[in-house]
């Protein structure tokens, strides 16, 4: 818990007091929940828990937003209006422990988790510094047990710990923040650019947030590990998948299943009219969209994706739930399709101005040239794109057959461990750039 408070407070002290009021009002609500038998206030408890955090998750990170939209739904109207706003600084990670807290004390209210005594666990289990910055988003129904147990170091375990470690690091050092400094050269600059530039570009950057993201998962979940807490996976080859409803069972898991539980399936989930499940699957993702950031391009990002997987639906029906993983032509086809829908939505997720859209799109349909090159940098990338593509293709239709870092013969591992490091010392870009998640 020291850990974790040092490690926060390291980036911005004065916010230590905000993650101290999320983590205690939950911890006491959740006590008075399980002292009191009065389901009126236990209500009471889980709702007052529930607006005070979402409060201020709301007034740090929506708050000047909404205040703009406003004004803009009255500029439509022929109305002039001005309004205040405030120069307010996002605590970083706070969407993450945010959701963590909420889910102790959803979970408290629902009887799924007793509600816990020990502070110092359950402070341990909110701030808990790996994961407290981007993720993973921990549950208290498998997280918070871990912490009441007495942990001894655990060989394998550790081992296991820093192959996820190293291979995250070649993910986002070598990959992700390569493929960065070409997608921010280009995209700092649209104007100057073609449609086969920003089309190539559009497809690194989908490249980039995969390696970025799913690569602090491995070393977040990596140092968890090396203290004995097992953290939830969070990417399972999400490029792989072959509709976008199964995009959603691999990417951001944590997220994914978070908003399942406590937003899609309180609102019915697809126990219902096929209107409604259309309904709550839009307000779901456009939630999540409205999660990742205060733009209206988030907000399109997300319900472009509950469209995606409407008409998946309105397609396949409960046939998509048996699409077989195998490779095949058939597959392949849905493959190439999925990833070309999530890529068109990505560059709502990285372009926060919808004019810069639109400008993007404009020049990918009517302005075709000569692609912008960095020769190094694409050369690099594109080379740790194929180390990667071909490690998640072993694991996704090989099941991990072509061992390495986990071979049987000691000789393999460690040529494999050298060979790594060796990569990031002399291709990672190694000057501090941080995780793109952070910012949400």
């Amino acid at each position: 818990m020291v850990a974790s408070l040092v490690f926060y407070g390291w980036w911005d002290s004065r916010f230590l007091g905000l993650l101290l009021l999320s983590a205690f009002s939950t911890f006491f609500a959740g006590w008075w929940i399980g002292q009191t038998t009065d389901q009126r206030k236990q209500k009471i408890l889980l709702v007052g828990a529930i607006v005070l955090n979402v409060g201020i998750l709301f007034f740090f990170k929506y708050f000047n937003f909404f205040v703009q939209t406003f004004v803009d739904a009255f500029s439509l109207l022929g109305k002039k209006m001005s309004a205040s706003t405030f120069n307010i600084l996002l605590p970083v990670g706070i969407s993450f422990y945010t959701f963590t807290a909420l889910s102790y004390i959803i979970d408290v209210y629902q009887q799924k988790v007793e509600p816990t005594k020990d502070v110092l666990a359950y402070l341990s289990y909110v701030m808990f510094f790996p994961s407290i910055l981007s993720g993973p988003i921990s549950r208290a129904q498998k997280q918070l047990p871990q912490y009441y147990n007495i942990r001894s170091f655990n060989y394998d375990m550790a081992v296991s710990a820093c192959r996820s470690i190293l291979w995250g690091g070649v993910m986002k050092l070598c990959l992700a923040d390569r493929l960065g400094i070409y997608v921010d050269a280009v995209y700092a600059n649209i104007a100057q650019h073609n449609g086969s530039t920003l089309l190539f570009t559009s497809i690194l950057y989908t490249i980039q947030i995969y390696a970025d993201f799913a690569g602090y998962s491995l070393m977040a979940i990596g140092c968890g590990k090396l203290f004995g807490i097992d953290l939830p996976t969070n990417f399972i080859r999400p490029y792989f998948a072959k509709t976008v409803t199964d995009f959603w069972r691999r990417w951001h898991i944590s997220l994914t299943t978070w908003f399942r539980d406590y937003i899609y399936f309180p609102l019915g989930g697809n126990r219902c009219s096929k209107a409604r499940w259309m309904l709550n699957t839009m307000i779901v993702f456009t939630i999540s969209g409205l999660w990742h950031g205060a733009a209206y391009t988030f907000i399109i990002w997300g319900a472009m994706h509950g469209a995606y997987m409407v008409i998946e639906r309105l397609i396949y029906g409960d046939k998509i739930k048996t699409i077989s993983t195998k490779f095949s032509i058939a597959n392949f086809f849905r493959l190439i399709i999925t990833f070309a829908f999530v890529n068109f939505a990505w560059v709502f997720f990285r372009v926060n101005d919808l004019a810069d859209v639109m400008i993007i799109f404009r020049k990918i349909l009517f302005e075709p040239g000569r692609l912008f090159m960095d020769t190094d940098t694409l050369v690099y990338a594109l080379m740790f794109a194929f180390l990667i593509f071909v490690n998640d293709f072993v694991e996704e239709y090989l099941s991990g057959k072509m061992k390495m870092m986990n071979n049987k013969h000691a000789v393999v591992r460690w040529v494999t461990y050298i060979f790594m490091v060796v990569l990031i010392l002399l291709f990672g870009v190694l000057d501090g750039g941080s995780f793109i998640y952070f910012q949400f």
